[in-house]
């Protein structure tokens, strides 16, 4: 029997032009809180499964795999979505993930997380359209508590301002 394919709340057919989040830790989840705050469809892929189970409970349309299966890719609707958010947080997979939804689906838009410039040149190369780079984001932070910025996180004993 074939999988069911996601479907939008308001029809009874598969979804087309929505958002595929592959990895729902933070960043999955911010992009996913921005979809809906501009009530945009998405499906989650994700392969933790007590992630998966809780948010099936929540309502999140989520499904068990790895993104570089092309058939989780293909029940996710890769090949017609407009855009696909690789936030796992394992270059190697996100890369790999990248040339095949590439391959599916040549016009969406493809967004990368990588921990290094070098991965996110590749990432690009391989059919990213874009890449968010923890070193890049990490050197602008530190710019930025150096001109006297608070950082969300300090030590224990420090008191909030």
């Amino acid at each position: 029997m074939p999988a069911e394919q996601p479907t939008s709340a308001s029809e009874d057919k598969p979804l087309s032009g929505h958002g595929i989040i592959a990895g729902f830790g933070v960043p999955g989840r911010a992009f996913a809180e921005w979809m809906d705050n501009h009530d945009l469809p998405y499906v989650v892929i994700e392969q933790n499964e007590s992630i998966v189970e809780r948010c099936s409970m929540t309502g999140t349309s989520i499904i068990a795999g790895d993104v570089r299966n092309e058939q989780t890719l293909l029940h996710a609707g890769a090949q017609r979505a407009a855009i696909v958010a690789l936030t796992i947080p394992i270059e190697s997979v996100v890369l790999e993930a990248t040339a095949i939804v590439r391959r599916l689906n040549p016009e969406a838009r493809i967004i990368a997380r990588v921990q290094f410039i070098s991965a996110g040149l590749e990432a690009v190369k391989r059919g990213a359209d874009e890449a968010v780079v923890a070193e890049e984001l990490a050197a602008r932070e530190f710019v930025r508590l150096l001109e006297g910025g608070r950082s969300t996180i300090r030590s224990a004993d420090e008191p909030r301002k």
